[in-house]
C-alpha cells in the first residue's frame, strides 16, 4: 500500500513528497530542508526558506527574484532610444515603437486606429519627446514602463 499525506486545505490525499495538492491546487506547507523553518507557497517547492536560499547562493536576493526583469538567468535587454525614435517616426502610426517598448496594448490601439492618422501625429510627438530625453532618463523610464 502506498503512503499518503493529507492536504491541510482540502483534506484530500496526496503523496508525502507532493508540492501542490492535486485536488485544490494549493501549495503544501513543509519545513525548510536546512533550518526546519515552516515554509509555504513557491518556497515550499524549492525546499529552502529565503534565508537559507540566500546562504546557499550568495548572488541571490529575494528582491531581485521578485522585482527584477530577470527570470531564470534571462535578462531583458535595455531599450535603445534611437531605435524607439526611428520606429516612432517611420511606423509610429502603426504603434511599432510601443511594441518595441513592451507596450503591446497601446501598440494594438495605435494599429486599430491607424486609418484615422491620429496615431501618426502622436507617434511624431512621442519621437520628439524621446529625442529631448537624455539616454539615461530614457533607459530608466523604459525599464519602469513609463514610456
Amino acid at each position: 500500500m502506498t503512503e499518503t499525506a493529507v492536504c491541510p486545505f482540502c483534506e484530500g490525499e496526496v503523496t508525502p513528497s507532493a508540492q501542490k495538492c492535486r485536488h485544490c491546487g494549493e501549495w503544501i506547507s513543509r519545513d525548510c530542508q536546512t533550518c526546519a523553518t515552516p515554509i509555504k507557497n513557491q518556497w515550499a517547492a524549492r525546499g529552502f526558506c529565503a534565508d537559507c536560499e540566500t546562504k546557499k547562493s550568495p548572488g541571490f536576493s529575494l528582491q531581485s527574484a521578485i522585482g527584477s526583469s530577470q527570470v531564470a538567468g534571462y535578462s531583458v535587454p535595455p531599450k535603445d532610444r534611437s531605435i524607439s525614435v526611428a520606429l516612432a517616426l517611420v511606423l509610429g502610426g502603426f504603434g511599432a515603437h510601443k511594441f518595441y517598448l513592451d507596450k503591446p496594448g497601446k501598440g494594438l490601439l495605435y494599429a486599430m486606429f491607424c486609418w484615422t492618422g491620429i496615431p501618426s501625429i502622436i507617434g511624431l510627438v512621442e519621437a520628439v519627446k524621446y529625442i529631448r530625453m537624455s539616454e539615461e532618463e530614457f533607459s530608466v523610464r523604459a525599464h519602469r514602463g513609463e514610456l
